[in-house]
């Protein structure tokens, strides 16, 4: 590193079955069996999630550098009423938002929609654009990842820290600064700490 430190980014797309994360130079999966006790599936998740946001095994940070900044993928709030799952997932996101809390390490809500824009230009992107983007663009070979082994969640969370490392000035790729691009990152609330 030449002259400062890089900070680190985690893009979190948090999911019962099939939760993503990514800071940009690693990206996996942490997945949990259907027929499981729902507390020890989110049990084993939120602590995932914290071991992957507390160390960086990656020789582009630092090693042991926990997450600057945390990126959550948010509800599809306009979907309407509640269903079961839909109050599950808001418990995990909860539940992790307060163990970053905890941690000390803010966070950003990012809605699907945002998301899409700002990763492919098109808010309505399907899952196969998203993993196509991020093939195309960071050289992943994610198209290559059975979808139940969680092709989606990976480009999601690769995406959302691609988003934050954009917000904080540190883009993980040379992107053009586009009208769509720049209005998706101002429709998020980022952490106080990070604003302008």
């Amino acid at each position: 590193m030449s002259g400062y430190e890089r900070l680190r980014v985690v893009g979190l797309d948090l999911s019962l079955t099939s939760t993503g994360v990514s800071d940009g130079a690693r990206t996996e999966v942490f997945q949990t069996e259907p027929g499981g006790r729902l507390e020890a599936r989110m049990d084993f998740l939120v602590r995932s999630v914290r071991r992957f946001v507390s160390s960086a095994p990656s020789e582009r940070f630092h090693l042991g550098h926990g997450a600057d900044l945390a990126v959550i993928e948010s509800g599809a709030f306009s979907r309407g009423a509640q269903s079961e799952a839909a109050e599950i997932l808001s418990a995990l996101r909860l539940m992790v938002r307060h163990r970053l809390w905890l941690m000390a390490v803010p966070y950003a809500m990012v809605a699907p929609t945002t998301l899409k824009a700002w990763f492919t230009g098109n808010g309505k992107a399907t899952k196969p654009e998203m993993v196509a983007v991020a093939d195309a663009r960071h050289g992943t070979y994610f198209s290559d990842v059975p979808v139940k082994k969680g092709r989606y969640d990976l480009a999601d969370a690769l995406g959302l820290a691609a988003m934050g490392y954009a917000r904080i000035g540190q883009p993980l790729v040379r992107l053009d600064a586009g009208q769509q691009r720049l209005a998706s990152l101002d429709a998020v609330k980022w952490p106080d700490l990070l604003s302008d």
